[in-house]
């Protein structure tokens, strides 16, 4: 059995843990480049602009501080995963 899965589940957890604590501003650089609609493909906001759309996330500045919470919560969840993945793998692990 390889160890892949502990180094994954560990990636996991470290990541997640990252984000639930906003490690060095981890959480809100996840929510002010990745969920901002003005970081978002041009394709995508040109194709919304034609239509005279807005997007659906134009609302960003608005909703900010929820989206933050919203990505720590998620990162808590990470976190949760990748302790569960680890576990389940060294158990196989030394079981196998």
């Amino acid at each position: 059995m390889s160890l892949i899965p502990q180094l994954l589940g560990g990636g996991l957890f470290l990541a997640g843990l990252a984000l639930a604590a906003d490690h060095r501003g981890a959480a809100r650089w996840v929510v002010e480049v990745l969920l901002n609609p003005a970081h978002a493909d041009p394709r995508l906001l040109r194709f919304y602009a034609r239509r005279g759309l807005e997007h659906p996330q134009m609302h960003f500045h608005r909703l900010g501080l929820r989206q933050l919470q919203f990505v720590r919560i998620w990162g808590g969840f990470m976190s949760a995963l990748g302790l569960v993945v680890m576990t389940v793998s060294t158990v196989f692990l030394v079981l196998g």
